[in-house]
Formats: structure tokens, C-alpha cells, sequence
């Protein structure tokens, strides 16, 4: 029996507030790149454009993942402008995507050009959170060999000698982003550079550590090993990369129910099997480690 045609229809549908709905059409347009990438595109210049009517429903936070696994360089500039939005546009139209897919997305749609990406990082009137997405993607590519190790401290060089206030969250929040990258790649050539981020209390110990631990991991001529850093791996499937959501749980579901008589809950995937995936932890949720800080501010920063 030969596979439905593309259709269009899927991209809308990956889109959409129904999580079954979402869950069908990450898979059914899983093979169709050819065909529906350059909707895909258009649907994230839209939300790019028109961030507005993009804030609740539809969302276009699964796209990216698509484009991800499509390899859709293409939509490398278009997944930068949305993470360049406003803060409060940014996290209204993105939400979790920011912490949890935007570093892989633009490592994983990456056209070899990092303009897109150095645009993104030296935005300072963008998101903390997403200027540290494009730190992090950066750190990727160093780690895939796709980006010269030179051309990474130079970016973080670069990154580390910007304005910045000790008095200012975001700073500091932008500032323990780069510490986090230099110290997964273990660039010992920028410790200097840590140090003086420390010293101006522009680094939240929470993150890594305080200022010894992490200087002591950085010697002369450190080279990772494969236990310094879990770097994730390239998305290959959409839809496998995002299962694990609680947005795709049948707790979800069940909670969704209880507000809205009208939803009507199915099982979020295609085959029979249960969900075993741990529940995603929001970004405003309290973090689990007990910080008392929201998960965004703590581990997952």
C-alpha cells in the first residue's frame, strides 16, 4: 500500500492546540520534505511577522523540530528571527521551545554561515534565554567539528566583552549561558575570561558551580572527554524528539478535561505503546532540585 500524499494540511496541523492532532501530523509529514518545506517556511514567517496571532493557538513550536530533522536550512533564518522577537513576544510564541529545542534546531538546520546565529547572540534587546540557544548551538557545532574550536572562542571572546551589568538578570543569566558553553567545551584558553566573569559577579554559582570548581576544570591545554559533556544528538525524527513532552502525556490530557468540556482526549501517538517518557518540566515551573527558583532560572538554564 503505497504512503497518503503530501498534504499541506499536515503543516497546519503540527500546529494546532489538540495534542492527537499535533502528534498525527508530525509523523504523516515526517517523509514529505521535499514537499511540504517550503510551507513549513512560510508558516514560520508568519509567526514571525504576524507574532500576535501566534501566541496561544496555532503555535509553531513543533516546526522547528521538523526543519530539524529535514535538515531545512531554510528555515535556519526563520527559526533566528522568531527567537529574536521580544522577550515577552519571544516566550509567547516559543515557550518551552527556547530552552528546550532551540539550540539543536538552529545546529541542526545550520546553513555553514553563522551570521544568523552571531545576529541572534549579540541581540541585546532579545531574550537572554535565546541569545544562550544560540551560545549553545554554536557549542554544538564546535562539538561536531562543523565550527572551528578558534571560531568558537572567538565568538565567545567576542560575547564575554559585551556590556554588561552584575545588577541586570539577564546579564547575568546571558553571562552564566557562556560561561556554560565555554566550560562544555572545555575551551581552557578562554579561563581568563571565566574568571573575569565571576570576579564581576556575572555567573550564578547555582549553574555550575562556584568559581574554583569551575577555573580547576578549565587547566592549560584541558581536552573534553566524552563524561565532561552529554551533547545532544542531531534530531532525526520530530516527532520521537518531542513524544517525551507533558503536552503529548495522558495526564495532559486528563487536565485538559477538567477545564474544557470540550476537549476531547485520545492517545497522543500512533502506536499502541504506553507512555514511559518523564513528565517535561515547564520553564516557569519550580525547579525539582529544590532551589525554590523557577526551572528556568535554575537547572534548566
Amino acid at each position: 500500500m503505497s504512503p497518503p500524499a503530501p498534504d499541506a494540511k499536515w503543516i497546519d496541523d503540527a500546529c494546532a492546540a489538540n495534542p492527537t492532532v499535533v502528534a498525527t501530523a508530525l509523523q504523516a509529514a515526517a517523509p514529505c520534505r521535499g514537499e511540504l518545506g517550503p510551507v513549513l517556511c512560510a508558516r514560520l514567517l508568519q509567526a514571525a511577522v504576524e507574532p500576535n496571532r501566534w501566541t496561544h493557538n496555532p503555535s509553531p513550536v513543533f516546526l522547528p523540530y521538523l526543519a530539524a530533522a529535514w535538515k531545512l536550512t531554510e528555515a535556519h533564518p526563520l527559526i533566528v528571527a522568531l527567537l529574536r522577537l521580544p522577550p515577552d513576544q519571544c516566550e509567547a510564541v516559543l515557550d518551552d521551545f527556547i530552552t528546550d529545542g532551540a539550540s539543536r534546531t538552529l545546529a541542526d538546520t545550520w546553513p555553514g554561515d553563522l551570521r544568523a546565529i552571531e545576529a541572534l547572540i549579540f541581540d541585546a534587546k532579545a531574550d537572554p534565554y535565546a541569545r544562550g540557544a544560540g551560545l549553545d548551538a554554536a557549542a554544538l557545532l564546535t562539538h561536531r567539528g562543523t565550527l572551528p574550536r578558534a571560531g568558537m572562542i572567538d565568538l565567545a571572546t567576542r560575547a564575554a566583552a559585551l556590556p554588561t551589568d552584575p545588577d541586570d538578570e539577564n546579564d547575568v543569566t546571558f553571562a552564566t549561558m557562556l560561561t556554560g558553553s565555554i566550560y562544555a567545551l572545555r575551551l581552557w584558553e578562554l579561563r581568563g575570561t571565566v574568571a573575569a566573569l565571576f570576579d564581576r559577579e556575572l555567573v550564578d554559582p547555582c549553574y555550575l558551580g562556584d568559581r574554583d570548581e569551575v577555573l580547576a576544570l578549565l587547566p592549560d591545554g584541558a581536552v573534553p572527554s566524552p563524561d565532561d559533556h552529554e551533547f545532544p544528538p542531531p534530531i532525526n525524527d520530530a516527532w520521537e524528539t518531542v513524544r517525551g513532552w507533558h503536552y503529548f502525556s495522558p495526564s495532559y490530557a486528563a487536565e485538559e478535561v477538567e477545564t474544557n468540556d470540550e476537549f476531547i482526549p485520545v492517545p497522543a501517538r500512533l502506536d499502541p505503546q504506553p507512555h514511559r517518557a518523564p513528565p517535561k518540566i515547564g520553564r516557569n515551573d519550580p525547579c525539582p532540585c529544590g532551589s525554590g527558583k523557577k526551572y528556568k532560572k535554575c537547572c534548566g538554564a
